[in-house]
């Protein structure tokens, strides 16, 4: 997916859509969220927070889902608006 993401940027006017950017990141950022909220927690088990890392995931979680739904309702699904 972090492959063919910066096709995103491919219709004109969608690189300079804010939402388009925060769209791409957030696909950046996916695997290596996901990646940290599984390791981070491991060499941290003895720290008491080190707990909360697990987070990490979610967050990647949240931060695509979060950037899908505002293109879909604030563009219409279109990446240049």
């Amino acid at each position: 997916m972090v492959m063919f993401s910066p096709m995103m940027f491919d219709a004109p006017g969608s690189e300079d859509n804010l939402l388009t950017e925060l769209l791409f990141y957030s696909v950046l950022a996916f695997p290596v969220l996901c990646l940290a909220g599984g390791i981070l927690p491991w060499i941290f088990r003895r720290h008491p927070l080190g707990i909360w890392l697990y987070a990490l995931s979610g967050l990647a979680i949240g931060l695509l889902v979060s950037a899908i739904v505002l293109l879909d309702v604030m563009c219409g699904g279109n990446f240049a608006c």
